[in-house]
């Protein structure tokens, strides 16, 4: 025990002392004359026991008045003792809102089971716990601060709805390690996850367990709440198209990939329709985890079209069953190529039915002509424009070149990017290549042991694209994905996004919307029919983030008539299997709560006991025999 005022008890002694000596004195009797002898025995013996001091005799009134004064001086004194008790903790409840969440083997589905779930968790705060609530889908979304209303925990919950986007479930958990890091008070870290765990994970050996890596916890514990029972779901996991080559009839080719995530074999009729016009029926089986994947071919449009796939089944998950794309008619260019004449080029380049052809040996003008494409050669000076450079620079080159290299291979490139998809490099070797590095408008798009190999740019109003080996000094013009690659880049320089490339993202994805310069403010409509409003950069195009849907979004606004389609086409999601058991890599050691050493005063504690033992001495005092 410890005292906040030593000093008070020095009064003990004092006090103690005084209530004794109240008791051994003696009160002095008055000298009376008397007459009789016998008288004078009593006098004497009064006289005898007039001493200041007598015996202390054993004397119960003594003992408790010792006591009384005892517990009020130590309570004067203020004693209090440390005491180390568990403290509020700092709670952050993470719930899963992704497609997966939707689906309807849990009733009415994963997502209302997991609000559930986090109002149990809830209730099981603490008096001193304090709580917030953060929804997980391609986004984090903190829903509440830190708060110890039980209330405004509950109706944010309430508040949350379901995504049709994949989950971003690291940014999520990093994000509530960061806030849990935040609080100032040292208090207990804690982060709740309610999921079915249908998230980018590494799979162990157990089929039900999985892993999460590459986190920044501190010292956050996550406790991991599943969600789901079964995994009946068909999805489609892509869809895509490319325009075909070479046919000399313009038309694309459509690419759907299916995929049986269930354990039982299902058959279903996918339906393609082209603005709600049905023009493909076909019937596809697929066995337990089997996938389908099949390309057919359709008329291109000479208008934007809508292309969407459905599924005819009932499963688990309805926000994969249907995708959509929009086609839009390809884009007629002029182009010429300057420079060392190559028949494989100019074969490759008239593959494309929408491409009209020239050829120059000397360039003096690009006027009249969407792209101009320079093999070997090109002049040191070029006004802005359109260009392609095969194994030459300008002023207008997106690189800055550095010599030569021999015999160098593509290390890694960008296979989705437009200029590049579909190409595959393979191993192929390039007897000559320029040294080459991005300029601060070009972006790398392949790349080999000596620099660059691919780079594209685009700045005010031209694009440009540069390729680093010498065509003649290699096998690759022999290869399939060689007119691929002229085609992409041409188009892509040339076209721009005018005839895009499915006009679809995935949801959860930002999308920049092709708007021209001075459009401002522009309105998209959402497929639910809410409305957002997206700003146009001082360059054009406007940055539109808010694709969590899947469905059309039309977009409107000065000059601005556009439409763009989101589909979700992610296995991580239409995988429904639910994952029981959930291992997070860095996690510390589960702690309920953190210990707090505070002081417990006990000068109530011994005030009242000294009241109490107050009365009993009034108590005893009354019931004293009364000696006369």
């Amino acid at each position: 025990m410890h005292f906040e005022n030593l000093w008070g008890l020095m009064g003990l002694p004092l006090a103690g002392g005084a209530i004794v000596l109240l008791y051994i004195l003696k009160l002095k009797r008055k000298d009376v004359i008397v007459s009789s002898t016998f008288l004078w025995t009593q006098v004497i013996r009064d006289v005898q026991a007039n001493a200041p001091f007598q015996k202390l005799r054993k004397n119960l009134l003594l003992l408790i008045q010792l006591i009384v004064a005892a517990l009020i001086i130590i309570a004067f004194a203020r004693p209090f003792f440390y005491s180390t008790a568990p403290g509020g903790r700092s709670i952050v409840l993470v719930i899963d809102s992704s497609a997966s969440m939707q689906s309807t083997d849990e009733k009415p589905s994963r997502l209302e089971l997991a609000k559930r779930k986090a109002a149990e968790q809830i209730s099981k705060m603490g008096p001193d716990d304090l709580m917030m609530i953060l929804s997980a889908s391609s986004r984090p979304v903190s829903l509440t601060g830190f708060t110890a209303e039980k209330a405004e925990l509950r109706h944010a919950i309430d508040q949350i709805q379901p995504h049709d986007t994949p989950t971003n479930m690291r940014d999520a958990l990093n994000l509530a390690a960061d806030l849990v890091a935040s609080r100032s008070n040292g208090a207990a870290g804690e982060i709740v996850l309610i999921s079915d765990g249908g998230f980018e994970a590494e799979r162990a050996t157990v089929s039900d367990q999985y892993t999460l890596t590459n986190l920044n916890l501190g010292k956050a514990h996550v406790s991991y709440v599943p969600i789901g029972t079964g995994h009946n779901n068909v999805g489609i996991t892509a869809i895509d198209f490319r325009r075909n080559l070479g046919s000399g009839k313009k038309s694309v080719e459509l690419l759907v990939v299916t995929h049986n995530f269930g354990a039982e074999p299902r058959k279903f009729v996918e339906e393609i329709y082209a603005e709600k016009q049905l023009i493909e029926a076909h019937e596809i089986t697929l066995t337990a985890g089997g996938e389908d994947t099949e390309p057919f071919d359709i008329d291109e449009p000479d208008q934007p079209t809508r292309i969407q796939v459905k599924l005819d089944i009932q499963d688990d998950l309805a926000a994969d069953n249907q995708a959509t794309l929009i086609v839009r008619p390809r884009k007629n260019l002029r182009v010429l190529i300057a420079g060392k004449p190559n028949s494989f080029l100019e074969d490759a380049l008239r593959v494309d039915p929408g491409v009209e052809l020239s050829r120059t040996e000397q360039f003096t003008s690009g006027k009249g002509f969407d792209v101009v494409v320079f093999n070997d050669q090109a002049p040191t000076k070029l006004p802005e424009g359109n260009y392609l450079f095969l194994h030459c620079v300008s002023d207008q080159t997106p690189v800055v070149t550095s010599g030569n290299a021999e015999n160098v291979t593509a290390a890694d490139w960008e296979r989705q990017d437009p200029v590049l998809k579909y190409v595959d490099f393979g191993t192929e070797l390039f007897g000559s290549a320029i040294k080459a590095e991005p300029t601060t408008w070009g972006r790398q798009l392949a790349v080999s042991e000596a620099g660059s190999l691919i780079v594209a740019g685009e700045k005010n109003h031209m694009r440009s694209v540069f390729v680093g080996f010498d065509l003649v000094q290699t096998r690759f013009m022999l290869n399939v994905s060689f007119p691929i690659m002229i085609s992409d880049a041409v188009r892509w320089i040339g076209a721009g996004d005018e005839d895009g490339e499915g006009g679809a993202v995935h949801t959860g994805d930002a999308i920049t919307i092709p708007a021209p310069v001075g459009s401002g403010r522009i309105t998209v409509t959402r497929p639910d029919g809410s409305k957002r409003d997206a700003v146009t950069g001082e360059r054009g195009g406007a940055i539109f983030t808010e694709t969590d849907l899947t469905g059309i979004y039309t977009v409107s606004g000065v000059g601005v008539n556009y439409q763009f389609a989101a589909n979700l086409c992610n296995s991580a999601e239409s995988d429904t299997m639910p994952h029981r058991s959930l291992t997070v890599t860095d996690n510390p050691a589960a702690v309920a709560s953190h210990s707090v050493k505070s002081r417990l005063s006990l000068t109530s504690f011994f005030a009242l006991l000294g009241l109490l033992v107050l009365c009993v001495e009034w108590w005893v005092f009354h019931r004293r025999p009364f000696v006369s």
